[in-house]
């Protein structure tokens, strides 16, 4: 359990540093999200930005 702090630091540096900004990351709309990974699941991110 000690390391857990320091884990954490870490995730939240890497996630700073190197994640992609993608529109549904911005929504507080539970539907938009879900909606947003069902299609990942079945395609390329690319179109499914708009």
């Amino acid at each position: 359990m000690e390391n857990v702090p320091r884990v954490q630091d870490a995730l939240l540096h890497w996630w700073d540093a190197d994640h992609a900004d993608l529109p549904w990351r911005r929504s507080k709309d539970p539907y938009v999200i879900w909606v947003s990974e069902i299609m990942l699941q079945q395609t390329q991110i690319t179109p499914v930005i708009p």
